[in-house]
């Protein structure tokens, strides 16, 4: 079984990485972003050594602070060389990759944390715990808490207090030795040696970090969600826009087809009451040419009748049915009591299965899933020769084929379909179709398949090609309602035949909402699968007692 055309959209899907902090992180590697913010660093680390040395240069630094910042700008062309592999990754691919946002985090997660390392070696050598430059790692807390995963982020905060902690304690208990003055033409105070003072700055610290991140992760989650939402909007805006665009082709169509239709009975009528007018026919003819007229206006009223149908299905808001709690087993009953007669004239046997304690309502219009039943028997009745069968079931089960197809989930008889995770039992009814006729040629089965190329019978006024060749009556008409009800509904359309064997259609319907539905977005393009049956198989029936008589027989199963 094979799913065409699917757009399956949630309502509120999953927010793509590259719309979150991973797409950030990745349009900042693209932007060498901290690969220039560190050679800033460096620079002015750099300048002000010098201009210190120029304006005072009685005040002398340790020559090891140039260790660490030479250090900085070595590891920067490391990080350089790395950031360039990974932007060429990250081109020729979508920013969601999550091969390559994994590497990007891990990338950033090992910046942030020799960053730490590093500054908290230059506090080292220019004040210790008396430098206010301490502020740096709050700015790196709050880079950790935009870009990062939140774990990380808090990891990097854990780690900035370690770094933080051993500097501060080790000067205190002078485990490092000599302590350096934050300015050297001023003398040291010697807070770094009163343990007051050490704990003072390690608790402002400690609240000054995780406050920092608490407040930025706490911003950017709900920046998240309401991204998120806007995301689920634009999703269903395009979807949207794509419906609008595939009814109006539709639409565009149907008109066309239409009116070339309607022409044919039209010019027939014309025609042959020229001749009666005329008196061109002869007297033993003029009957059957009135017969013949009579039969093309009951063609073109049946064409107008099912074209207001369709018009007044398509016309409705989609949203009725989650308004319409329908029993589908009455609706079965009454279509298959009104078709009896039809059924009994065309020596054609017609069985409804309803399962005993059926739990059978629907969200489906009412008069919408009577013209949608009442079209699939239609059909089958007419292209099933006599004597015949021709079969209406009803099932239940825990998903749809509408839905993404995850699992797998069956109904009876003989239908599979796929099924949602977590489904709850009976949030669907099918009804299902069978018949013992003509069946549906292998091509007619491929343009269901593949109906952006040439159409298929589920569009208006297009047949299958063994209907076209038993010179069977119709307008083409019946399926493009089904079709329009089942997606309007967020149903499914299974579709089981093989030529000469017979056919069986599946109409699926929810009895609940389904989960992670856009409210008034329909989906046009999702609502037929195929199963195409091997060899010389024949569509399977339901096992049923057959009655004598031509007549509905219900059976309880």
């Amino acid at each position: 079984m094979t799913r065409m055309n699917g757009l399956a959209e949630p309502a509120l899907p999953a927010l793509p990485l590259a719309a979150t902090r991973s797409g950030a992180l990745a349009a900042l590697l693209q932007a060498h972003w901290f690969i220039r913010l560190r050679w800033a660093f460096v620079a002015a680390a750099l300048a002000s050594l010098g201009l210190e040395r120029f304006v005072t240069p009685a005040a002398v630094r340790p020559p090891l602070l140039v260790i660490p910042i030479l250090l900085l700008a070595i590891v920067n062309l490391v990080w350089m060389g790395i950031e360039d592999y990974l932007v060429r990754r990250l081109r020729p691919r979508a920013t969601d990759d999550a091969g390559i946002i994994r590497r990007s985090l891990l990338f950033a997660n090992t910046q942030v944390g020799v960053d730490l390392l590093l500054l908290t070696v230059i506090l080292r050598y220019t004040g210790g715990v008396e430098n206010p430059m301490a502020m740096f790692y709050l700015f790196h807390m709050s880079i950790g808490a935009l870009l990062l995963r939140p774990w990380h982020a808090i990891g990097q905060g854990i780690w900035a207090m370690l770094l933080y902690s051993g500097l501060a304690v080790g000067e205190h208990l002078e485990w490092i030795a000599p302590h350096y003055d934050f300015l050297p033409q001023f003398p040291s105070p010697g807070l770094y040696a009163r343990g007051e003072f050490v704990a003072a700055m390690l608790v402002v610290m400690a609240a000054g970090v995780f406050a920092m991140l608490y407040f930025t992760l706490h911003i950017t989650g709900r920046l998240e969600r309401r991204e998120r939402e806007l995301h689920g909007a634009h999703d269903a805006l395009r979807h949207s826009r794509d419906a609008i665009f595939d009814l109006q082709q539709r639409r565009a169509r149907l008109l066309q087809t239409a009116a070339h239709q309607l022409k044919g009975p039209l010019a027939t009528i014309e025609t042959l009451a020229g001749l009666l007018a005329d008196r061109v026919v002869p007297p033993d003819a003029v009957a059957g040419t009135y017969e013949k007229i009579r039969q093309r206006c009951r063609e073109g009223v049946q064409q107008v009748t099912e074209l207001l149908t369709l018009a007044r299905v398509q016309r409705g808001d989609p949203t009725r049915h989650r308004r319409s709690f329908t029993d589908a087993a009455q609706v079965a009953h009454d279509v298959c009591s009104r078709y009896a007669a039809l059924a009994r004239g065309r020596g054609v046997s017609l069985d409804l299965q309803l399962p005993e304690h059926l739990e059978s309502t629907v969200l489906v219009d009412p008069a919408d899933l009577t013209d949608c039943l009442s079209n699939l028997v239609d059909n089958a009745i007419k292209y099933t020769p006599a004597p015949g069968t021709v079969t209406v079931s009803l099932s239940t089960g825990p998903s749809s084929a509408a839905l993404d197809g995850r699992s797998s989930g069956r109904f009876s008889p003989g239908v599979e379909v796929p099924a949602e995770t977590g489904g709850a039992v009976g949030a669907y009814v099918a009804l299902t179709v069978t018949d013992s006729g003509l069946g549906l040629d292998s091509q007619t089965l491929t343009e269901i398949e593949e109906p952006e190329k040439d159409g298929s019978i589920f569009d208006a006024f297009r047949r299958g090609n063994n209907a076209l060749s038993a010179a069977i009556p119709g307008t083409g008409l019946g399926l493009a309602i089904v079709r329009e009800v089942v997606e309007q509904s967020g149903g499914q359309i299974i579709v089981r035949s093989h030529e000469g064997g017979g056919s069986s259609f599946t109409v699926v319907f929810p009895t609940q909402q389904p989960p992670g539905e856009v409210a008034g977005v329909r989906n046009t393009r999702s609502s037929v699968l195929v199963e195409r049956t091997g060899g010389d198989e024949a569509i399977q029936e339901p096992s049923v007692a057959r009655p004598e008589a031509h007549d509905v027989h219900v059976t309880m199963a």
